[in-house]
């Protein structure tokens, strides 16, 4: 049927609205209300938005002024230079790791919005009702976090919200996110009275703000959310315990956005809360080194300019080898001067031992830290001891270090320093005797490849002695100077399969010696002047092995091997090769210069090994300072270090390197298999034991460790380098090894590979008894011919009367190669360290 001509068609939805006016009131008073309530939020928000206009002015009232920052290779703040510490801080002086933990936790989306995160708000209302209501869930960003604080206003009406979502948008254009971010950290809640993070810092940590660690940038992060409850010095203990925890969950969560490695927040989770202290300098992270950037830039652009001119220096220091070097140097030292006996001139008497209290007591304690006890009574071999709130008991075990009569020594009244060993809320609960060590030491850890000092350690406590021994302290060096004189011996020749006599030996020379020989091959020496010395060089055991390959002479750090082995190379070969190693302080030309007898600082010999283990190639000159700019950004200085020159064959480097990782696997230095990873290196122990080195290194870091006192004494009588420097250099190497590659040494192309009878440095063969060496040579310079029976037997018969034939006489520089006489090599003014 055709449809008339003015009939329309109509939608269903129509044609059934019609029959239902119901349904149409609906609709049209929904419209009504959706138009109604929009100009009602027009009019609000523009009613409110010009009352938000005035608080803006509370927005820019802060010029902070400007100090010089020293930032470690990660840009965080490792010190600080200023004249006064401030409330307000600039953007600049805010901690990394505080404004990474603050996003992370409060407002992971904060650099994309625009003061109000929808995606929040819808978040926080589906949780809200999906809970029925139980669940509320904040949605406020940053920026409106800001705002509330700024206002003083907390109330949560609906015309509030919306007030705060208007300043908050109006902040945001109005507003860099580095300047709301500034405002935030300078305005916000700490908890215990404290707003903004400078006075948390000093309140919390005794330090400013940006000397703050990364954990403790964390902690603060934390604090905002529940300050009151989060309160690490709440003495609730389950508030500790929860601050804890909250300063993990920032630390998760900051690995989570990226804002720090995750195996960085697993090593920082780690670490214990530590709060402020009496002493709170104590707890600066590189203080030798900040105290080596203030002396340069005082120098360079004085005083003023640094301590208010904004300059800001970035280090090559890494501020978790650096914690970690610090502890390493205070727990080796501690070790260290246990073994030299308890000092009672360090004992204070208290005259009120029941009630009197001690500095350093206020604080919530863990273990590790040394703090004073006073000694209430003896009963039974246990000492009752106070410790700030607790009484404890503590066993005769606990003071078995000391030595016999420490009860008498100990009486009532009686303040020593104990070490903490457990703890319970923040009490001990179990403690030894402790003292402060007497003993010194250093540490210098750099990149092989461009000499960058990753950590430094300049002594035990900066506050105590500020002389900063890695850069500062000329020692004599022992036996790790022995490097420089077998690297020179295969330079010229000589191979680690080489045998040296380690027989007794007689050096002299021939300006003051005459020499005969009977027919039966014994030599006597008679002095032809006045004033003559010979020099008879003894082992560490005062022993002789006979004829040993010089893998094995390196390995057990043989003295007279050495020195032979120096004679016959040449003083001055040794020297050139220390000298493209890196070692610049004068070498004198005494045949004892295989024994260290020469004063050299812990930086060079550093750079001399990490030279070896760069396959040769000459690490540069370490240095600590990588660029420095003005407070607007202007670049006035920056360092680069330059690739080393290939000054020493690569085939000779390898070949010592495998030298010395015999030392570190089965030497003196064998303690460093803990760390199972390739390390090679050399221990030295100085006469009478008053230095001990330990110089080390794997494919990315040479690290070197002195241990001594300040004055030449004796550390203790045995004190050598394997017993006291390579357990700091194994506990330092623990961090700083698992943050970079495993690799193993590689050999360069122009080695040959051949496995070693030990016994007679000949080519293994059946007749081998011994354990095999498969060693690289320099092309061509592997033995050729096979050991035997008969090789085997004449070893054999050598090392058995070694030990008590008559010393061999020899004239100083015979045997060495021709064309290399010695110059000015001094018989008389020797120094003859007795070393291991």
């Amino acid at each position: 049927m055709p449809i008339p001509p003015k009939q329309k068609l109509q939608p269903p939805q129509l044609l059934k609205a019609k029959r239902h006016p119901l349904v149409r009131f609906l609709l049209w008073a929904s419209v009504a209300i959706t138009v109604g309530g929009g100009l009602l939020f027009a009019v609000m928000w523009s009613i409110y938005s010009r009352e938000a206009d005035s608080y803006l002015t509370y927005f820019a009232i802060r010029v902070p002024k400007t100090i010089t920052k020293v930032l470690d290779r990660n840009g965080d703040i490792i010190g600080v230079f200023a004249e006064e510490h401030r409330v307000v801080i600039p953007y600049g002086d805010i901690p990394r790791a505080f404004i990474g933990g603050i996003i992370a936790t409060e407002d992971s989306d904060f650099l994309k919005h625009h003061g109000v995160d929808p995606k929040g708000f819808a978040r926080a209302a589906w949780n809200f009702v999906k809970s029925g209501g139980t669940r509320r869930e904040g949605a406020s960003t940053l920026t409106m976090q800001l705002v509330r604080t700024v206002t003083a206003k907390r109330q949560k009406q609906l015309d509030r919200k919306m007030k705060e979502i208007i300043l908050a948008t109006k902040l945001e254009r109005a507003y860099s996110k580095k300047q709301i971010l500034e405002m935030y950290a300078n305005e916000v809640y700490f908890g215990g009275g404290r707003y903004g993070i400078e006075s948390a810092a000093q309140y919390y940590f005794g330090k400013s703000a940006p000397q703050l660690l990364p954990e403790e940038a964390a902690m603060l992060a934390g604090l905002v959310q529940n300050p009151n409850w989060y309160n690490p010095y709440n003495p609730d203990p389950k508030s500790r315990a929860a601050a804890k925890v909250r300063r993990d969950h920032v630390l998760k969560r900051m690995a989570a956005e990226h804002y720090l490695k995750e195996s960085d927040a697993e090593t920082l989770i780690q670490r214990p809360i530590r709060l402020a202290r009496e002493n709170a300098q104590e707890e600066q992270v590189a203080p030798y080194v900040v105290e080596e950037v203030r002396k340069y830039l005082y120098e360079k652009y004085g005083r003023e300019a640094v301590l208010n001119g904004g300059l800001e220096v970035t280090t090559t220091i890494d501020a978790l080898w650096q914690t970690g070097a610090n502890d390493a140097i205070r727990k080796g030292l501690r070790n260290v001067d246990r073994r030299r006996g308890y000092r009672k001139d360090a004992i204070q008497l208290i005259n009120d031992p029941a009630n009197a209290k001690l500095p350093g007591w206020n604080r919530y304690f863990e273990a590790g830290d040394s703090v004073q006890g006073i000694i209430l009574g003896w009963k039974d071999g246990a000492a009752t001891v106070r410790i700030s709130r607790a009484t404890l008991d503590v066993p005769a075990t606990s003071f078995a270090w000391a030595g016999k009569g420490i009860e008498k020594m100990l009486v009532r009244g009686s303040s020593p320093r104990f070490l903490i060993k457990e703890q319970k809320e923040g009490l001990p609960t179990k403690v030894e005797l402790d003292q402060e060590p007497e003993v010194e030491a250093a540490l210098l850890a750099i990149d092989p490849k461009n000499g960058e000092i990753r950590a430094m350690v300049g002594g035990y406590d900066f506050n105590r002695s500020k002389f900063n021994r890695a850069l500062q302290a000329q020692r004599q060096v022992g036996s790790s100077m022995k490097a420089f004189v077998y690297g020179a011996a295969f330079e010229r020749g000589k191979t680690s399969a080489s045998i040296v006599n380690d027989i007794p030996t007689t050096f002299v020379d021939a300006e003051h010696f005459s020499v005969t020989t009977s027919p039966e091959g014994i030599s006597t020496a008679y002095p032809t002047a006045r004033g003559a010395k010979s020099y008879e060089p003894k082992n560490y055991e005062r022993d002789f092995w006979g004829p040993i390959p010089i893998w094995e002479a390196i390995r057990d750090s043989r003295n007279v091997a050495a020195v032979r082995t120096l004679e016959e190379t040449g003083i001055n070969n040794a020297i050139a090769f220390a000298r493209k190693a890196g070692i610049q302080s004068p070498i004198p030309p005494y045949p004892s210069l295989a024994l260290g007898a020469a004063d050299l600082n812990l930086r060079e010999m550093t750079r001399a090994y990490a030279t070896i283990g760069n396959g040769g190639v000459q690490c540069p000159l370490p240095f600590f300072i990588k660029r420095i700019v003005d407070r607007n950004g202007r670049e006035l200085e920056s360092f680069e270090g330059q690739p080393g020159e290939p000054l020493i064959d690569p085939a000779v480097a390898f070949e010592l390197t495998q030298c010395l990782q015999g030392v570190a696997t089965l030497g003196t230095a064998s303690r460093t298999n803990e760390l199972n990873w390739p390390v090679a290196g050399k221990t030295g122990t100085t006469n009478d034991h008053t230095d001990a080195w330990f110089l080390g290194f794997s494919t990315r870091i040479a690290c070197g460790v002195w241990v001594g006192l300040d004055t030449k004494k004796t550390i203790f009588h045995g004190a050598d380098g394997g017993k006291v420097a390579v357990p700091i250099w194994v506990e330092f190497m623990k961090t700083a090894l698992p943050t970079t590659t495993r690799e193993e040494f590689k050999a360069p192309d122009n080695v040959d590979w051949a496995d070693i009878d030990r016994l007679t440095g000949l080519l293994a063969s059946g007749a081998t008894t011994d354990k095999i060496l498969h060693l690289a040579f320099p092309r061509g310079t592997a033995p050729k011919e096979s050991t035997d029976a008969e090789a085997i037997r004449k070893i054999m018969e050598a090392k058995a009367k070694a030990h008590n034939q008559a010393p061999e006489i020899k004239l100083w520089g015979l045997d060495q190669p021709k064309g290399q006489a010695e110059e000015s090599v001094d018989f008389t003014k020797m120094e003859v360290p007795k070393e291991q």
